[in-house]
């Protein structure tokens, strides 16, 4: 039922699918603009405004308008209307109701249709509130002659919406803007008056300004305003007032550049553009119009825009600026194509087209829109779109939108069309079985393009027509058709094959399903079927129910098939392929049957037709108008009734055409055309349709029209430059083409085809269009038009050009003599007739008439006219601008001629020098002249400003160069000499003649680089790694300057780089020789080297090279690649390769093997470190222990010494037979047993596999029997058993590796026995073991002895010692073993039969004790250090670790050998204290450092020079010579430097020259004033520190004199104050001055006190100082390690001015592990403390005592090779850094045990204390010294003996006076002078070390006392040690506490005789580190005084000890060697020793 409700709205549905489903409608067209709103519209509120918008499209678009962001624009009343026509009204307003979203917004206008959608350019509107303004007039005034500009002023709230109309000249002349105004007056396009060529008369003239606004055209006028003249003298040089730095206008405008500059006098214009590679005049010509400040160009293109320069001179100079011109050129927008047709699926491409004047135009900003729509992705710079895969959504309008910068916008459309599509089912029904009566609904869905008509069939035929079938369809949104049938209630009849078909005129597409209804066969109604012969005919049978069993054909009662193009389908259809009509046509019959055999039958009729067919027809080749043709088109076959009918062009035949159309019968017809046209064109269609088909044939006729014209061309005339388009259209056929010629001479001559060039466009049309037209373009023209037919046509037309007059250029200049005639011409062009009138200042006409002077001429060119104006007798009145303005019909124009009346010249002035280089002058001038031409050329005349040539030669010097062509006011002089003095002048040159010279100008010319090499180069080594380079400065005449420096350059002449590594070295400036040091070079290596000389200006050419090679030096790379193999069991053979060549460092002279067993010896008896030399590269070892472990090294030596060694390399000899049992044993152990023990072999030479024993039983002297046993290598006894009692048996044994058998072990022999004494079977001897561990001592016994233990005779008992215990079987087992545990261990047995005993020497090894460290030399950079190992723990030193670390800086530590005794720290810093400690190690253990040594390397902070060497002043600058400044040892970092000119005012600035100057040679501070005091102050830098000097010095006066005395008086005598205002200064003079006076008074107390003592010893030592000098002197030693071949110093070069020597204490404490207390040590350093003292220095041995002279630190004569005197400064003060302290001078360094404690002292020097390297010569003081010993008493029953030793001497912190003893062979008297190095060196076989400072004397004390002070002594020691570290600053008053040195002597044994040793055990073992015996050589006896003569002065003790007797019996013995030290308390402070008295 639901569907006959809904009858009605299907059928509405119907109607509206035929309505959209007809055929596509190809009239649709998208909507278009045909008035689109402009970008920008304003109005008034009192005008209001309107914005026209119209479009056309099929059908008509409708208009609308929105806003910017899319909404709609809605009226509002009274404000806003939009109109029918889809014009948007704004009305007028009051100012009240502006709203700015209506009167100041972006509106839009939208066009759409069905089609699509397109939006315009937005629109900008403002509306405008009409106020009330006012205008002023601003006055730039200039000068007589010049222009002035009169500016209109309007407010800003409007400048933009008004414009300048006009300036009112009072009373009544009205100036009117022009490009080039009438030469007086130009009023510019932009509003600015111009007024040329002022006058005094023009200051009396007003004027007024007129303006017009632009929305309200109201006028408003200015007040009026006079003129205003600036009264100038002089010359003046131009300047730009007013420019228009930038110009826009439109393509086609004229443009107007203005540059105004004032000058006096008025100055040229020149104009320039720069739109190419350079700078190019602008050049007048037809459209561009040069007016002096004004540039007028008219009808600008494009190719006008750019850069342009104005260049305004006078005689004054020269001004420029530059403008910019912007030429917009409109662009036209287009997309192709306008319409693009796509099929459904395809791809689409727009590209959007922008072009100017036909050209494409670059990158722009694009936007695409669609029907309105921003797309995405769009604002890109791109010009194509794309859109892939087009849809039903994708048809529509699109916009190309193109942005300008400038905001403009400009667009196009194109439409997107979907092209024919065939249909595509996109929803179908299926197959269904139903039962009768249910509604059933069948759909179909289709798409395509048109859209698709659907149509319904069942089983082929139409549906049933019947209430219960309904069809419905519509069409959706996306264009789609959905067409259903509805059937109500299905019947069996209704069943059968439903089909929907979708067609359109691309494509059918249909699809078809059964719908099955269960029933009985029912066959419907057959219809007629129309079959076409030929084709297929496809019988389906209408029949109904379900299920049908068969189906059946029949015709004339026979079944078919019966003929081969018959078939039935499975389905039961009848196909019948192709028809036929005779043998087809007839009833068919169809019945069905189901399988209950119910039928149905049912018979329709098949009729066959067949289609027409026409025969091919032509028409005739070559018809032309007027003739006449026809032709048939004829049915070859068809079956009527046939219809034929005639097209042209697809439409039927016009009436108007003229054609005949006769039917000849039914199967022909005849179209005939009487006469033939143009009309008569085109393709003619012959159409012949029957009921089966309609056949269509179509034949083209084409009929050749000749050329006629459309637009005739005619003759035209324009105006010069302005367009003209000149017409030419013509049609035929084919269509003509159109040709352009332009005559060359008359009409009737020559033609040339006219071709598209600027200017010249031929458009498509045929029209020609000229632009810009000039004369050039006049003539004939000739248009063609040809299309092959007939001649052609063409017509000549002549163009004319209406020129008004016009000039070849705007301005010319006119130059005569003053009294000559001048004679002023112009000529002018244009169309005659033309008028010439002259006007002086342009405003006044001159008239011959009226003025005698003048006279006109007048006569015609063929071109134009040409004019004359003579004056004769000119005078300068007469100088300024001419006029000569032409006028014609069509415009005028005026020429500027300006006169120049020439006077003689007057000479130039204010001549400087512009520009100075090394060999040119730029020189400049400015002329005293008012005009330029007076001046034809200037004359420069130079010399060389040399004073020592008379000035009578001057005048032949002068060289001369002319500036003329035309006269510039500058000269550049070139080829001039580099660094000289140069005199110019310049002279004027007129047609009068010359003027007088001008001032001469002094300058001197920049230096150049210099011209010449440094002369004599040479280079030389002074080591492996350093080679001097020196050389000659430059020749004079090629330095080109001051020489600052060189640059040294080399590199390895080996090396293929061809770049030199350079260093620069400062000059002095005067050419002076130099050298370099260069260091830090490869060994052994050739270098070539170069210089050059360098100036303030760069470097010169390098010299030749030179060559020179470094010395050898020790290898620095060990051999490769060592190699080792065993080749005996005492042999080894060791291989190698050489070092890499480049660390060879020189000639390898071979090679050195050092070997040595790896053995774990307890103390090894000798060193077995061994060394072989060879030349091979390799070495076979013989001689070596077997089976050993070898470690090998192989170093390369050359002529300087050892290279460095290779790593070890571990090699084994091989395996051997064993030496014998090292011992046997044989005991009775019973009466039939023996027991037999032995020891292994001490050397095995291999493993011990077995060994042998052998036994033979012994009868007397007959060997009874033999025997030989194996025992395993581990059993080292066998009891032998079953033995004859009382027989002799004799035992040896032997051992075996897996070589074989050794040798055998003693024979030992035993008798059995019945009574077995007791005997101990166990070994004894020495066992070693580590501390801490457990050692078991065997003594196993038989006879069941009663056994007793003893440890050094002392008998041990059970738990006598707490770590001992003894056990049952008689061993001892001593746990935790400690040093004390060592000794002899003896077992005793007894047991009544016999006794035996058994030692075992126990040695407990522990970690060594420190080691006793002490330096003996330091540079700058190094530190080198000896050391001495005390106590090794009975353990051999496997090595050492050294410790050190800056000052406040990290610790690094350093692995040594165990060889070594010696290391040189390198690298270190200058002038820096450093801390340094070792330590040992055994295989126990390490041992503590050593006590930590403060060392200072060389080096201070920088000295003072002397200010006659620092400084040297000049007028108006200071040479400061900074290569004088001392660097005392540490080279100079920067300098700070500063000065300032002393005033009153003490708190002046100090003007800061540099605060980080480099080192250099000299430098110098300029800018200072002549005969002026200054004060200097300057720091010097170093790594030590800092160094602070305040110099005076005065300036000369500008003539180089001397200053006046009473400012060289003011400059010593305000020293004083200087110094005393400074409190940095104040200070440290009071404590030295203070300090000074202190020292004073002790000396003297002290002299007073000893002088007694002095003349007592005088005549004792006087003898003896000579000889203890000279010995003293050549005992001094480089090195405290000698090597055996080493030899005492022979010259003080050898002598180490650090050499340190030291008096060991070895044993006592020293010996325990761990030694808390001080070593007893005494380390002496000496250092020179001469100020230029450097190493190697040459010091000669001291002379006699009567040569002898004594010298005072300040007295001291200098160095001639010093460079810097400081004793002299007496007009400088100086100001040392507080990192040191600069006033003391240590000349003493001790180091001892308590050293450690000190906080700021070093082992070796404070500042000062190092002398810095150098040559200088020094002064060497002699000094004695005396030293008392006090022998103590000596135990002689004791194996230690001690003695003490009391020391007279007195210490102070000042002074050192020389003690009183008696004692004469010690004694070494000080005689006056600084102390000095003074190094002794006793020598004993113990290695007794000594170096004596000197000594201080201390108040005499008890033995008991200094044994408590010792002691106490030992505790603070200890204590201070580990408080120093923490607690750096101790009391001085600790530091200077009296330390009482203790030595204690023993006994040692010396073939035979007791010898006398220190602070040890007399026959205790000495572990010595260093060889005592080579290390130095005995001091020759007669240096010693007798050693047996009494002391005199001994305060207690008097009498001689025996130990006294010792020394003395033992020095007699040993006269060369003096073995008593000398014991001194010296304090561990520095102090200093002034000059003692006598």
């Amino acid at each position: 039922m639901w569907i006959s409700s809904r009858f009605y709205v299907i059928l509405l549905l119907l109607n509206l699918d035929a309505t959209c489903s007809e055929p596509f409608e190809a009239h649709l067209r998208g909507p278009g603009f045909v008035m689109e709103p402009p970008g920008r519209v304003e109005f008034s509120n009192s005008s209001g405004g309107w914005l026209d918008c119209s479009a056309s499209g099929s059908p008509q678009p409708t208009v609308d308008w929105v806003h910017a962001d899319g909404s709609a624009v809605t009226e509002i009343h009274g404000v806003r209307r939009v109109l029918r026509n889809g014009t948007l009204v704004l009305m007028p307003f009051a100012a009240a109701a502006y709203h700015q979203d209506v009167h100041n917004t972006i509106y839009r206008c939208i066009a759409s249709n069905s089609v699509g959608r397109i939006v315009s350019r937005d629109v900008q509107v403002r509306a405008v509130v009409a106020q009330a303004y006012k205008v002023d007039v601003e006055v730039l005034s200039a000068a007589r002659g010049c222009t002035a500009i009169l500016r209109c002023v309007v407010p800003t709230f409007v400048k933009e919406l008004v414009r300048v109309v006009s300036w009112v000249h009072e009373p009544a002349i009205y100036i009117y803007p022009s490009l080039q105004g009438d030469g007086k007056f130009h009023l510019l396009p932009t509003g600015e008056l111009l007024i040329h060529n002022l006058q005094e008369s023009d200051e009396s003239q007003s004027f007024r300004c007129r303006s017009m606004h632009r929305l309200t055209r109201q006028v408003v006028v200015s007040s009026p305003t006079r003129l205003r003249i600036n009264s100038h003298r002089g010359i003046i040089s131009p300047s730009v007032v007013e420019h228009t730095a930038h110009v826009q206008v439109s393509q086609d405008e004229g443009a107007v550049l203005l540059c105004v500059a004032q000058g006096c006098p008025s100055p040229e214009y020149s104009w320039f553009t720069h739109n190419g590679a350079g700078p190019l005049p602008v050049l007048s010509g037809p459209r561009v119009r040069l007016l002096g400040p004004i540039l007028a160009i008219e009808a600008v293109t494009g190719e006008d825009s750019g850069v342009y320069k104005c260049t305004a001179g006078n005689v004054g100079g020269e001004a420029s600026a530059e403008l910019r011109l912007t030429v917009a050129t409109p662009i036209q927008v287009e997309i192709s194509p306008n319409v693009l047709s796509v099929h459904m699926g395809g791809t689409a491409e727009f590209r959007c087209l922008v072009t100017s004047n036909g050209s494409p135009v670059g990158m722009q900003n694009i936007l695409w829109y669609k029907d309105g729509r921003q797309l995405p992705s769009s604002g890109r710079v791109e010009d194509t779109l794309v859109v892939p895969r087009v849809s039903r959504e994708n048809r529509g309008m699109y916009q190309c939108v193109v942005r300008r910068p400038e905001g403009d916008t400009f667009q196009a459309t194109a439409e997107l069309q979907l092209g024919d599509a065939p249909p595509v089912l996109l929803y179908s029904f299926i197959e269904q079985t139903l039962q009768p009566g249910p509604a059933v609904s069948l759909k179909c869905s289709a798409a395509g393009n048109p859209t698709p008509q659907i149509s319904w069939t069942l089983d082929g035929f139409p549906l049933p027509s019947n209430g219960r079938f309904m069809i419905g369809q519509y069409i959706t949104v996306h264009g789609d058709v959905i067409s259903h049938v509805n059937i109500s209630h299905v019947m069996v009849e209704d069943g059968g094959e439903y089909a929907c078909n979708a067609e359109n005129r691309a494509g059918r597409v249909q699809h078809a399903a059964r719908l099955n209804i269960y029933g009985l066969p029912y066959i419907r109604l057959i219809p007629k079927v129309t079959a076409v012969s030929g084709e297929t005919l496809n019988l389906k049978c209408p029949v109904a129910g379900y299920p049908i069993e068969e189906i059946h054909w029949e015709r004339g009662g026979r079944e078919l098939p019966d003929d081969i193009r018959q078939r039935v389908q499975p389905d039961g259809s009848l196909t019948i392929s192709p028809v036929q009509k005779n043998s087809d046509s007839g009833v068919y019959t169809c019945w069905a049957r189901n399988k209950q055999g119910h039928s149905a039958r049912r018979s329709g009729e098949v009729t066959v037709i067949v289609p027409p067919s026409i025969e091919p027809f032509a028409f005739q080749e070559g018809l032309a108008e007027g003739m006449r043709t026809r032709t048939v088109c004829g049915v070859s076959r068809g079956d009527p009734p046939l219809k034929l009918i005639w097209l042209k062009d697809g439409d039927p035949l016009p009436d108007l055409l003229g054609a005949n159309v006769t039917m000849l019968d039914q199967y022909s017809s005849l179209l005939s055309i009487p006469s033939l046209s143009a009309t008569h064109s085109g393709e003619y269609t012959c159409v012949a349709k029957n009921p089966a088909a309609e056949i269509k044939y179509t034949a083209l006729l084409q009929v050749k029209v000749p050329p006629r014209w459309i637009v005739e061309p005619v003759d035209a005339n324009v105006e010069r430059n302005r367009h003209i388009m000149l017409h030419c259209q013509a049609q035929g056929v084919p269509t003509p083409s159109i040709v352009w010629k332009k005559a060359t001479g008359s009409k009737s001559g020559e033609y040339e085809e006219v071709r598209e060039r600027p200017f010249t466009k031929l458009l498509g049309n045929g029209s020609l269009l000229l632009q810009h037209v000039k004369e050039d373009r006049e003539g004939f023209y000739l248009c063609q038009a040809n299309n092959g037919i007939g001649t052609g046509i063409g017509k000549v037309i002549q163009l004319k050009v209406n020129s008004s007059p016009y000039f070849s250029s705007t301005s010319r200049s006119v130059m005569v003599k003053k009294g000559d005639t001048a004679l002023l011409q112009c000529a002018v062009s244009g169309d005659k007739p033309i008028n010439i009138v002259w006007m002086r200042s342009g405003k006044n006409t001159l008239n011959p008439s009226t003025n005698y002077k003048i006279s006109v001429k007048q006569e015609a060119t063929p071109d134009g006219v040409s004019a004359e104006l003579q004056i004769r007798t000119v005078d300068a009145t007469d100088s300024g601008p001419y006029f000569c303005r032409a006028s014609n019909l069509y415009g005028n124009d005026q020429q500027l001629v300006q006169l120049q009346v020439q006077e003689p010249p007057l000479p130039p002035s204010v001549l400087e020098a512009a520009m100075i280089s090394s060999r040119s002058v730029n020189i400049k001038w400015q002329p005293k002249t008012l005009g330029t031409g007076d001046v034809t050329k200037y004359i420069v005349e130079f010399r060389e400003a040399d004073h020592s040539l008379p000035p009578a030669l001057f005048v032949d010097q002068w060289q001369q160069i002319e500036v003329k062509d035309p006269p510039h006011f500058n000269a550049m002089i070139e080829n001039l000499k580099p660094a000289t003095r140069y005199a110019f002048r310049v002279i004027a040159e007129g047609s009068a003649g010359r003027s007088a010279p001008s001032q001469e100008l002094i300058v001197r010319t920049e230096p150049q680089r210099p011209a010449g090499p440094p002369l004599s180069l040479s280079a030389r080594p002074l080591s492996s790694t350093e080679l001097l380079i020196s050389w000659v400065a430059p020749l004079p005449e090629l330095r080109h300057g001051d020489i600052q420096g060189y640059n040294v350059g080399y590199k390895l002449s080996s090396s293929g780089n061809t770049a030199y590594n350079f260093t620069s070295v400062s000059g002095d400036g005067d050419g002076g020789n130099g050298e370099l040091l260069l260091s830090g070079l490869a060994k052994f290596a050739r270098y070539t080297v170069v210089v050059q000389a360098f100036n303030q200006v760069g470097p010169g050419p390098l010299s030749e090279p030179t060559a020179a090679q470094t010395m050898e030096d020790v290898p620095s790379r060990p051999p490769e690649d060592v190699r080792c193999a065993a080749l005996s069991s005492q042999s080894l053979q060791v291989s190698w390769q050489p070092p890499p060549i480049y660390h060879t460092n020189g000639l390898l002279q071979g090679y050195k093997l050092i070997f040595e067993p790896i053995i774990d010896d307890i103390q090894p008896s000798k060193d077995e470190v061994e060394s072989r030399k060879t030349t091979a590269l390799t070495m076979v070892l013989t001689g070596l222990r077997k089976y050993t472990n070898y470690s090998i090294q192989v170093l390369a030596h050359t002529r300087m010494g050892d290279g460095v060694v290779s790593k070890p390399l571990f090699c084994h000899s091989e395996e051997d037979v064993p030496e014998a049992p090292a011992d046997i044993k044989v005991v009775s152990s019973s009466s039939q047993s023996l027991y037999i023990s032995w020891l292994p072999p001490n050397e095995p030479n291999g493993v011990i596999t077995k060994y042998s024993l052998y036994t033979r039983v012994v009868n007397g002297r007959e060997e009874l029997n033999n025997e030989k046993r194996s025992l395993p290598s581990q059993q080292a006894y066998y009891e032998a058993k079953g033995l004859h009692p009382h027989m002799e048996y004799q035992f040896w044994v032997t051992a075996s590796t897996r070589v074989g058998e050794g040798k055998s072990s003693r024979v030992s022999s035993q008798i059995t026995t019945n009574r077995i004494p007791a005997r101990i079977i166990s070994f004894g001897g020495p066992v070693v073991r580590p501390w801490r561990s457990t050692v078991t001592l065997p003594c196993t016994a038989v006879g069941k002895p009663k056994r007793e233990w003893f440890k050094s005779d002392v008998a041990l008992r059970q738990g006598g010692l707490h770590n001992s215990q003894l056990l049952d079987s008689g061993d001892l087992i001593i746990s935790s073993l400690q040093l004390a545990d060592g000794g002899n261990y003896s077992c005793q047995v007894d047991n009544g039969i016999g006794t035996d005993r058994l030692t075992h020497t126990l040695m407990v090894q522990v970690p060594p004790t420190a080691p006793v460290l002490y330096v003996t030399s330091a540079t700058s950079s190094s530190i080198l250090m000896h050391w001495k190992c005390g106590f090794t723990g009975n353990a051999p030193i496997t090595g050492y670790t050294l410790f050190y670390r800056r000052a406040n800086g990290n610790t690094d530590e350093m692995q040594l050998s165990r060889h070594a005794s010696s290391h040189e720290l390198k690298g270190l810093m200058c002038g820096s204290t450093y801390q340094i400690h070792l330590s040992a190690q055994n295989k126990v253990g390490t041992s503590p450092t050593s006590t930590i040594l403060h060392v200072r390397t060389q080096g201070q902070s920088p000295g003072h020079p002397a200010s006659t060497a620092l400084l040297a002043p000049n007028s108006t600058s200071l040479l400061v010579r900074l290569h004088s400044w001392p660097d005392n040892g540490c080279p100079l970092l920067y300098f700070v430097l500063q000065y300032r000119a002393v005033t009153e005012d003490p708190d002046a600035e100090w003007v800061l020259v540099s605060n980080a100057l480099k080192p250099q040679r000299r430098i110098v501070v300029n800018n200072l004033q002549p005969s002026t005091l200054y004060q200097l102050r300057m720091e010097a830098h170093n790594v030590a520190g800092i160094s602070q000097a305040e110099f005076n010095f005065v300036t000369l006066t500008k003539d180089g004199d001397p200053p006046p005395p009473e400012i060289m008086h003011r400059g010593h005598g305000g020293q004083t104050n200087v110094i005393f205002a400074n409190i940095n200064l104040l200070i440290p003079t009071i404590a030295a001055v203070s300090g000074m006076f202190c020292t004073i008074i002790m000396i003297i107390v002290c002299y007073r006190h000893k002088q007694s003592q002095i003349q007592k010893e005088s005549l004792e030592n006087r003898a003896n100082s000579e000889a203890a000098q000279r010995e003293r002197y050549y005992a001094t030693i480089h090195k405290v390690s000698m090597q055996n071949n080493d030899k005492i110093p022979e010259t003080s070069e050898d002598i180490s001015p650090y050499a340190t020597f030291q008096l060991s204490e070895a044993g006592g404490n020293m010996s325990q592990p761990h030694h808390g207390g001080p070593a007893n040590t005494l380390l002496h350093s000496f250092m020179y403390h001469e100020r230029a003292l450097a190493e190697g220095c040459s010091s000669p041995p001291p002379a006699a005592s009567k040569n002898r002279r004594r010298h005072s630190r300040k007295t001291e004569p200098e160095s001639e090779e010093s460079e810097s005197d400081q004793d002299q400064l007496t007009s400088s003060r100086t100001e040392s850094s507080n990192q040191h302290e600069g006033k003391i001078k240590h000349s003493i360094i001790y180091h001892g045990a308590q050293s450690s404690t000190s906080s700021d002292l070093s082992p070796m020097s404070e500042q000062k204390s190092l002398p810095r390297r150098g040559r200088s010569r020094y002064h060497h003081q002699q000094y004695q010294f005396s030293t008392n010993t006090t022998p103590r008493h000596h135990n002689s029953n004791k194996m230690n003996n001690n003695t003490t030793s009391n020391t007279n001497t007195t210490a102070t912190n000042t002074t050192a006076t020389p003690s009183t003893s008696s004692n004469s062979n010690k004694i070494l008297s000080p005689r006056g002078g600084n102390l000095k190095s003074i190094s002794s060196t006793f020598k004993s076989q113990d290695s007794i070390q000594c170096h004596i400072p000197t000594l201080v004397k201390s108040p005499s004390i008890s033995t008991q006392q200094q044994k408590q002070f010792h002691k106490q002594q030992l505790q603070n020691s200890s204590n201070n040690s580990q408080h120093s570290s923490s607690n750096p600053n101790s009391s001085s008053l600790k530091q200077q506490q009296p330390l009482l040195i203790t030595p204690k002597l023993h006994q040692l044994e010396a073939n035979g005789q007791e010898l006398l040793g220190l602070d040890g055990i007399g026959n205790s073992p000495l572990v010595a580190c260093m060889p005592p015996s080579s290390q130095f050589r005995p001091i020759p006896h007669k240096s010693i005084m007798p050693a047996h003569e009494p002391p005199h002065h001994h305060n207690h003790n008097q009498q001689s000890h025996p130990h006294q007797q010792q020394q003395q019996q033992l020095q007699q013995q040993h006269p060369g060697t003096l073995l008593n030290p000398s014991t001194a308390m010296l304090s561990s402070k520095f102090f200093t020793a002034p000059t003692l008295p006598k």
